[in-house]
């Protein structure tokens, strides 16, 4: 794994890029969290998903680390905030292929009612230094639509699963 430059919160303003998404859930904010927080039904609704490795034993929580392996990469993910039905976030710490220097995954839940909620998937990121020159094009044509297809899948998800 190609180790990235560890993330804080205070990183944000700094990184180059900046991804949101929003969708509206009809679940829970605490079932949407739930969905993501394990990996249910992650096959169906994350493109190209194959497994997940936690490091440490659950309760998870912030600091917890954890692998995702989609069918394309690996990523090593150290979590900076985990917060059942409101926030679940991560810096991306390594990856099998060398994309980014630096990224944070924030994704957080709005409660809309008691049974809805509107899921906010932001990434901040900064490709890697050889990437400079095609990077806004990786943005648009890799990082944007991915991040879009998961945002909207774990919506579709829970949407269909809210118990």
């Amino acid at each position: 794994m190609y180790a990235l430059r560890p993330s804080y919160f205070g990183d944000i303003p700094a990184m180059r890029h900046h991804l949101h998404s929003e969708r509206l859930v009809s679940a829970s904010a605490e079932r949407t969290f739930a969905v993501l927080a394990a990996g249910e039904g992650q096959r169906d609704w994350a493109e190209g998903y194959r497994a997940t490795t936690w490091y440490g034993t659950a309760p998870h929580d912030a600091a917890t680390v954890r692998d995702i392996h989609l069918r394309w990469i690996t990523v090593r993910e150290r979590f900076l905030a985990w917060e059942p039905g409101v926030r679940f976030a991560f810096s991306t710490d390594a990856m099998s292929i060398p994309l980014a220097h630096r990224m944070i995954e924030d994704i957080t839940f709005e409660p809309v009612g008691a049974d809805r909620c509107k899921l906010i998937w932001q990434v901040h990121l900064d490709p890697a230094a050889a990437l400079r020159p095609i990077e806004s094009r990786l943005v648009r044509t890799v990082f944007q639509p991915m991040f879009e297809s998961f945002a909207a899948g774990l919506a579709r998800y829970a949407s269909a699963n809210p118990t």
